[in-house]
């Protein structure tokens, strides 16, 4: 990490939102930067619920995500990547300018194998976004998509490590969960420090990891897998006899809570319609209708936790940009014609 004047101040005030910095960062911030992190290892075409897919999965819920209408006043600008084999592929960077259509465009054109470098590309990601305008008072957000298992980040990558002996929040020293962990939080792998900076810190300068985590929920330990081989590389970051689903779900079920960010497990037990969101759908019954209006009206202009289904734009206030969301989808998803003003 370059140790120039401008990203010490950034690494040092990067801090992961509490309510009160998400609040009145969200205020200030005239953007908000997101990065997409798909994961498109082999593994990703195992089949969750309804019968599709991970990878299937996957692409609805980018589609949704970028669906959603900006807070007011908020511009959004997109990255987006995907990872597998022993590196990440940047398939739109910031730089690029990517559309919502060229986003979900891009996803609907990726196929999954290979192997996965989980932890040197979510590290990779938060750098790229640190990296992006780092001076102004803009909100960061990291969105990752993955079913897990990190195995073959390289031995130099900054985030290399081997499993952690502890789960969350009992992570071992020098673990590719405890660096990836520092990395979210202070900007540098091997720098713990907190993820909340209360003022008078400055807001804005904050980043949230958004998690999907697409698990099957009778995982068998990591020892009674398919060897990685089968996805046509060879593992360079074992996990550990025993190493299950469970303290993964910890892991990124923690790491999304200690940066302000939502989190979200699929298994092929999560019903469709919650696993696939429609933008717009607050109750998740697969229809956008009166209802949906309803209830984004019910909650407008109050605060919200981190996951509350009408809030499409993810900034913790149902706001216009959520109500907007609906109308945009309206009718979607209905089996039957939603009536409309004529």
């Amino acid at each position: 990490m370059r140790q120039d004047l401008k990203r010490l101040f950034t690494n040092a005030g990067v801090a992961l939102a509490c309510v009160t910095g998400l609040a009145s960062g969200t205020a200030l911030a005239a953007e908000e930067h997101i990065l997409i992190l798909l994961d498109r290892t082999g593994s990703m075409i195992s089949t969750s619920t309804g019968g599709r897919s991970r990878m299937e999965i996957a692409k609805r819920r980018i589609e949704s995500f970028v669906s959603a209408v900006p807070p007011p006043g908020t511009t959004y600008r997109y990255a987006f990547w995907t990872f597998a084999g022993t590196s990440y592929t940047p398939v739109y960077d910031f730089s690029d300018s990517a559309s919502p259509a060229q986003i979900i465009a891009a996803a609907n054109g990726v196929y999954a194998s290979g192997n996965t470098p989980l932890a040197g590309s979510i590290c990779s990601a938060i750098d790229s976004l640190l990296d992006f305008m780092p001076t102004d008072l803009n909100l960061k957000r990291l969105y990752l998509v993955t079913d897990g298992e990190e195995n073959t980040t390289p031995s130099i990558d900054q985030c290399h490590g081997p499993w952690s002996a502890g789960t969350w929040p009992n992570l071992t020293t020098g673990s590719w969960q405890w660096k990836v962990r520092n990395k979210a939080c202070t900007g540098i792998a091997n720098a713990p420090g907190p993820c909340e900076f209360p003022p008078p810190y400055p807001p804005g300068l904050t980043l949230i990891a958004d998690i999907d985590y697409l698990f099957t929920d009778n995982i068998p330990l990591r020892g009674e897998e398919a060897p990685n081989e089968l996805f046509g590389e060879r593992s360079l970051t074992a996990a550990p006899a025993g190493a299950a689903a469970v303290a993964e779900l910890a892991f990124f079920q923690g790491l999304a809570q200690e940066t302000g960010g939502r989190y979200q497990s699929i298994t092929q037990q999560t019903p469709p319609t919650q696993a696939q969101p429609l933008p717009g759908d607050a109750n998740l019954n697969g229809c956008v209708d009166v209802t949906d209006r309803s209830l984004v009206l019910s909650k407008y202009n109050q605060r919200v936790p981190a996951g509350d289904p009408a809030d499409f734009n993810r900034n913790l206030v149902i706001d216009t940009g959520d109500y907007q969301t609906v109308l945009n989808n309206y009718g979607q998803g209905c089996s039957n014609p939603v009536p409309t003003r004529q």
